[in-house]
């Protein structure tokens, strides 16, 4: 099982505790959640006698082919004018979202689709970097940098504290209508 490929960066802003419909970011390039793990271990009669770790929340590191104002400036918490300038200020505030994206797998020779989803995401405003031409072109492409949440979640009438849930599907299009479902509006999500 090597992964092989990189797809559709979704978002969903949350409101009053729901998603509230799907939003796609253009040109998925690389994506990378760290997680934080707290651990602890229980020693007695000179050996270790439990163990246990858990996740806490985590990191999230994004970039993309564009930095797209339509997609950007909403999902940072900045103002857009009518005639389209963004207006970035020091207090903005970035919504929590639900965030997924699909990885292009090999199994056993055939292709599968593994979508990811975190139920919780606040993104951090960035600033793009930029260089002069030379006599080579460089693409210079934006990264944005979000924290992931663990928030509880009832799942078949069980309440977990979760971070992340994901399926892996035989096609693409069953991994994106797996991400729409879990984002469309007015599904319940976790709380703000």
């Amino acid at each position: 099982m090597a992964q092989i490929g990189l797809r559709h960066f979704k978002y969903s802003p949350i409101k009053d505790g729901k998603y509230t419909g799907v939003n796609e970011m253009v040109g998925a390039i690389k994506s990378t959640p760290s997680l934080n793990v707290a651990e602890a271990e229980l020693y007695a009669d000179d050996t270790v006698v439990e163990s246990a770790s858990e996740v806490t929340k985590g990191s999230l590191s994004l970039t993309v082919a564009d930095d797209d104002d339509t997609i950007f400036a909403p999902l940072l918490g900045h103002t857009t004018t009518e005639e389209g300038e963004v207006l970035k200020s020091s207090d903005d505030t970035p919504p929590y979202v639900g965030f997924g994206r699909v990885l292009v797998k090999m199994v056993n020779g055939v292709r599968k689709y593994k979508a990811e989803f975190f139920l919780k995401v606040k993104f951090k405003p960035f600033a793009n970097e930029g260089d002069t031409k030379g006599e080579s072109i460089e693409f210079k492409t934006p990264t944005v940098e979000g924290t992931i949440y663990v928030v509880p979640t009832v799942v078949n009438g069980v309440e977990k504290p979760l971070y992340e849930r994901h399926q892996t599907f035989d096609t693409d299009e069953e991994a994106q209508a797996y991400l729409d479902e879990l984002m469309k509006a007015p599904t319940t999500s976790p709380t703000e």
